[in-house]
């Protein structure tokens, strides 16, 4: 089987892990920083273990990151909220009070 390396790389990441829950809904999501992403963080769901790059400016594109994270509809705002104050701070725990 013949293929070609487009990049290889090591670095360490920065992680965080956040537990919430809404009204109805628990979220568990993991923040991973990386260099490599151009300023973007993976933001990983640990319930369907699907993630999602992204950066402050990408919460107003709602349709990426919702279905990635698997975000019921009545907690968009809530959970949107919650990803400005963890991706604009990375990794500060008490700026999600």
């Amino acid at each position: 089987m013949k293929f070609d390396y487009l990049y290889d790389q090591s670095e360490n990441l920065l992680s965080r892990f956040v537990t919430f829950a809404t009204e109805h809904n628990r979220y568990d999501l993991a923040f991973f920083y990386s260099q490599h992403f151009d300023g973007k963080s993976i933001v990983m769901s640990l319930q369907n273990m699907r993630a999602a790059l992204i950066s402050s400016d990408d919460l107003s594109h709602e349709n990426h990151w919702v279905k990635s994270l698997e975000v019921k509809a009545e907690d968009v705002d809530i959970v949107s909220s919650l990803l400005t104050k963890a991706l604009s701070s990375l990794f500060r725990h008490d700026d999600l009070d």
